[in-house]
């Protein structure tokens, strides 16, 4: 029983899934108050009578478990084949080390802070002794300088990559690993959005813990990152490489500073247990934003679904009509539409981009 608790301990002090869970809508504020304060959304829905229906199949999860970790045996061969023949390493390269929780698959490392630890080290190495550095790195923990998660911000990143850049200086990419087949210019592009997001988020969080060990001046970390996909109707890696997560970071950015502000805003006393009841009642109070990605995670998405439907907001037509009919009614777009005489620029603007002028 002792050995269960402290599993279930060190993967509650696993953060990773409230941040994934955080970027793929952090303009949401009951979105980033569920994320800082591990409130379960499903839980939130089901005080309002709402029935859950948007979370993850156990056998999609142990789909996903099974295409990682078979990234990652005999020395992360497949994956590292891949990364090649894409440019993300070269064919001479070399090295692969392990940092993966057992309870993730790792063969090494048992605890949290081990793999905090070692972590560190890795990065003081490779900083001090770029020649050690290994090519390829599973599952880096890192803690986030910054109270942005409570009660402490912790992210495993899926993957880097560690080349040589100006002046021999170590130079680490970070690669983001999702299930979902690459279609190519038919892939989803909310699922291509999120991965992108996430893979900013561990980006910038990568940069906060170099600077923090004050290595910022010997590790470069690169601009741009690579995603994992999967070949439609396989488990074999497709990869996307040069993707430039500049913007995502900046993102990340600016919603730590907003997720720090939450986190500070709360009483430190508090149970972050995720059923408290007093925690769900503030999810449920807080502001929404909604989105055409939250359906593909958030319990009280039909919620806010309705409140877009009465408001008559085009963000129930999907993104691509938000960003066409930005503040406009759908009721008015559509008289637009049949042609009605624009009553003010915008209007008329928007009637031209519908073809009517």
């Amino acid at each position: 029983m002792a050995e269960v608790d402290e599993v279930r301990q060190e993967a509650r002090r696993n953060t990773r899934a409230r941040f994934e869970q955080w970027a793929k809508n952090p303009s949401c504020d009951a979105n980033t108050l569920s994320a800082v304060h591990n409130v379960r959304l499903d839980a939130a829905a089901r005080e309002i009578g709402l029935s859950p229906s948007f979370g993850q199949s156990p056998f999609a999860i142990a789909r996903g478990n099974r295409f990682e970790a078979g990234l990652f045996v005999e020395q992360a061969a497949r994956l590292r084949q891949a990364l090649e023949t894409k440019g993300c390493l070269l064919p001479s390269s070399s090295g692969f080390l392990d940092l993966r929780l057992k309870m993730n698959g790792g063969q090494n490392v048992s605890t949290v802070d081990e793999a905090l630890r070692l972590t560190q080290e890795w990065l003081q190495r490779i900083a001090c002794d770029p020649g050690t550095a290994e090519s390829l790195v599973a599952a880096p923990m890192i803690r986030i300088p910054k109270g942005v998660i409570l009660p402490e911000a912790l992210l495993i990143i899926d993957a880097v990559t560690v080349t040589l850049g100006d002046a021999m200086r170590p130079r680490v990419t970070v690669g983001e690993i999702k299930v979902f087949p690459d279609r190519g210019g038919h892939t989803e592009p909310h699922q291509i959005a999120t991965a992108r997001a996430q893979a900013g988020v561990y980006r910038h969080a990568l940069e906060l813990a170099v600077l923090e060990l004050g290595l910022a001046g010997d590790i470069d970390i690169a601009t741009d990152g690579f995603l994992v996909f999967t070949w439609p109707g396989s488990n074999s890696p497709s990869v996307r490489a040069g993707e430039d997560l500049t913007y995502q970071a900046i993102r990340a950015e600016r919603g730590f500073q907003r997720l720090e502000e939450v986190a500070h805003s709360l009483v430190r006393t508090d149970d972050f247990a995720a059923d408290n009841p007093t925690l769900i009642q503030r999810v449920l109070d807080a502001d929404t934003n909604y989105s055409e990605a939250c359906l593909s995670f958030c319990d009280l998405a039909p919620r806010c679904h309705k409140h877009a439907l009465d408001a008559d907001d085009a963000i129930v037509l999907g993104m691509e009509a938000k960003r066409l009919l930005g503040e406009t009614p759908v009721a008015r777009a559509l008289e637009l539409l049949n042609g009605a005489v624009p009553v003010d620029d915008r209007e008329y603007d928007l009637q031209r981009q519908l073809g009517l002028s």
